[in-house]
């Protein structure tokens, strides 16, 4: 193999992953004039359905200004708006929060998964012909090698690969990226946007913290009787969260976190059932209810890599962390990322240099774990015996609290 300086000059990302992180994080990269390839399976996005597609992300305002400010523009009739949230615990009381009460406009905005990535992809072809062109090749192996802990530090093959200690730290020119179509790239930093299951975490032997919630999430659409005027619903029922997220006109997208053994019996439900099922367990807030969709299922979990970095690697998005959905922000906080990547590199002139991303990780560690804390902490409470004692009491005296109500609404929209 020859050695990276062999490979001038490097570029100056690669990304690896198809998903909307991977493609917002290739469109920024772009967008601030960086040679870039973006490595991604190939695929074909179908053309967005007759009704609104089951898989759905609430996507925050501040997330959604940052896309629209690098082009990005999804078709913003089939995108539902947030104007408040009602959140319900067993005995009916619960906390409300409003965009008015806030001074927005919105508290977020509901868009279909493909969506939202058509709008980037058509973003990031904007630029043409270039490094950013999606290609369909798959890494399959880096030089020098990352050994075992890696700390962040390659520690192997320094002198074949260009690397030097400089106070006592290993620092490396560029990656040698191989990939399976017998290509070799280099690059100064590498982004790892593929997924929870992440081939270059595992390359990078980055430990993950793994708890599996035992839970599905089942997913459907519906139309309602009545109009549904932007709220947001939330149930939480004895360890069951059931979410009702507001589509354009009388269209909702549904989100009921159930244990395995009540998903797998909902998913065996005829069509009149299962909907009869959803209705009661949202106290027919909207009225009767009509399916639009296929129900799917999708497991549950928590995992959050034990860094985000190692030499010239960053972790974004679900190979950097994965949340339970009740508060809608799992993708908000891979875009966060993709942002505060872009925030720790802009201006420098290696993008993947130890300080560069040492400062992301920094930039990462609040927000990362405020949000894993909110969310498995209102799971655990709900799921727990005093949790089912305490009902909806706990959020009705967090109702009461304006400036944790704000807190928790301004956090909701970054």
């Amino acid at each position: 193999m020859p050695p990276a300086d062999a490979l001038n000059p490097p570029l100056q990302a690669v990304v690896s992953g198809g998903g909307i992180v991977g493609a917002a994080a290739t469109l920024g990269l772009l967008a601030r004039g960086d040679r870039v390839r973006w490595l991604r399976r190939a695929q074909a996005i179908p053309p967005l359905p007759a009704g609104y597609a089951a898989r759905v992300y609430a996507l925050s305002p501040g997330n959604l200004a940052w896309l629209r400010s690098l082009g990005v523009e999804p078709d913003a009739e089939r995108m539902g708006s947030v104007r408040a949230m009602h959140i319900r615990g067993r005995h009916g009381q619960g906390l409300d929060l409003s965009a008015q009460q806030a001074g927005v406009a919105e508290l977020a905005f509901i868009i279909e998964s493909d969506n939202l990535l058509q709008a980037l992809e058509a973003a990031v072809s904007g630029y043409g012909a270039s490094e950013g062109d999606p290609s369909p090749a798959n890494i399959v192996g880096l030089h020098p090698p990352y050994t075992v802990p890696a700390r962040g530090v390659c520690e192997a093959s320094r002198a074949a690969a260009g690397c030097t200690t400089r106070d006592g730290t290993a620092t490396l020119d560029a990656l040698q990226v191989d990939l399976d179509d017998s290509s070799t790239l280099a690059t100064r930093l590498l982004v790892a946007a593929d997924g929870a299951a992440s081939p270059l975490r595992a390359m990078a032997h980055i430990d993950t913290l793994k708890h599996d919630y035992g839970h599905r999430a089942v997913v459907a659409n519906f139309i309602c009787e009545k109009p549904h005027r932007g709220v947001a619903c939330q149930w939480f029922d004895n360890g069951a969260v059931l979410a009702w997220l507001p589509l354009p006109e009388r269209h909702i997208s549904m989100v009921w976190s159930l244990p395995a053994a009540r998903a797998e019996a909902l998913m065996g439900q005829d069509e009149a059932a299962f909907t009869a099922q959803v209705a009661a367990a949202g106290a027919h807030r909207w009225g009767a209810l009509e399916r639009v969709s296929a129900p799917q299922a999708f497991p549950l979990q928590r995992q959050r890599a034990r860094t985000l970095t190692a030499t010239r690697l960053a972790l974004v998005g679900d190979a950097a962390h994965v949340v339970h959905p009740l508060a809608g922000q799992g993708m908000n906080l891979g875009l966060r990322d993709v942002r505060a990547l872009l925030e720790a590199t802009t201006g420098r002139r290696d993008p993947g240099d130890a300080h560069a991303l040492a400062r992301y990780a920094a930039l990462r560690q609040c927000d990362v774990h405020s949000i894993e804390a909110v969310t498995d902490g209102l799971f655990r409470l709900f799921n727990a015996p005093i949790g089912a004692l305490l009902g909806g009491h706990g959020m009705g005296l967090l109702n009461h609290l304006s400036p944790l109500k704000s807190e928790l609404a301004r956090q909701a929209m970054r």
